[in-house]
């Protein structure tokens, strides 16, 4: 387990090189959170004041809207920087243009993609809430179950992603292509998500209480209705960059897992222990 957590750090502080070398690689994540914030108070704001005069089932049908969008800004932005990472390994140089038209290009298989997500989210969400009402151990492995199926759909997510942007694919290839790279690499993925996942988690956890600490800091120093607005600001600013930057990494990870399946099939048969993974991959993987 130690081990795995190292490895993680390891991972993390690569990725992070990558950032001082390639600032546009960040740039997406940093653009999808604010849109999202954007997106989703704007949106609440409307349902809550519609809910008084709407009819319960349209207002679940703008709940499941509302949703779709989310998933929707959150994957175009996330294809944006699987490009990204991809075309720096590819020409040392990650362009925001390239990433842009690459992305727009596969913007409706992403909204398709979406769509599949939110109903995911949506099924999962009610019967886990239906299990959560009930007692017993049957309702207990149900919820288990269910938590698995969604954590799985989610890591798809990162393979199948890449496979759009970056070779094009329709909805149906892409996912075929991601089912196939997790069957083929699951101990490296799973490696991965436990060592990224792990460290991902307490370095946001860490980010967080730092800006909470800070930002009490700054009000308790000054005092003052300033203090206040520049304590909420600057503990805004270092919790979008912790965000920002789990969201950077985690897919970072799986998209340099993605680009070294695709050398190995490239290279041919028996080729996993001759090709080399992205540098900031190697060390989790060991290889």
């Amino acid at each position: 387990m130690f081990e795995n957590i190292l490895k993680g750090f390891s991972f993390i502080k690569q990725s992070f090189v990558l950032i001082t070398k390639d600032v546009d690689l960040i740039k997406p994540s940093i653009y999808s959170i604010f849109l999202g914030i954007f997106f989703t108070a704007i949106t609440g704001i409307a349902i809550y004041l519609s809910s008084k005069t709407m009819p319960s089932e349209l207002v679940y049908i703008l709940v499941f809207l509302v949703l779709l969008g989310e998933y929707y800004i959150s994957y175009f932005f996330t294809g944006m920087t699987a490009f990204l990472v991809y075309d720096y390994f590819k020409d040392g140089d990650a362009t925001m243009s390239e990433a842009w038209a690459a992305t727009k290009k596969n913007a409706l298989t992403l909204f398709y993609l979406s769509i599949i997500s939110a109903i995911v989210r949506l099924v999962t969400g009610v019967l886990s809430g239906k299990s959560g009402r009930e007692r017993g151990t049957a309702s207990g492995l149900a919820g288990m179950v269910l938590g698995f199926i969604e954590r799985v759909w989610t890591v798809a997510t990162y393979f199948i992603i890449p496979a759009i942007v970056i070779e094009d694919r329709d909805l149906k290839g892409a996912v075929a292509r991601a089912s196939d790279i997790m069957q083929k690499h699951l101990l490296p993925i799973g490696v991965g998500e436990i060592a990224v996942g792990f460290v991902t988690g307490l370095l946001t956890i860490i980010g967080f209480i730092i800006a909470i600490v800070l930002g009490i800091s700054i009000f308790g120093a000054m005092s003052s209705a300033t203090g206040a607005i520049l304590a909420i600001l600057i503990a805004a600013v270092i919790i979008v960059l912790v965000i920002a930057l789990s969201m950077y990494v985690t897919t970072a990870y799986h998209t340099c897992l993605f680009l070294w399946a695709r050398s190995i099939e490239d290279a041919g048969t028996g080729a996993p222990g001759t090709v080399k993974p992205p540098v900031p991959i190697a060390n989790v993987l060991g290889v």
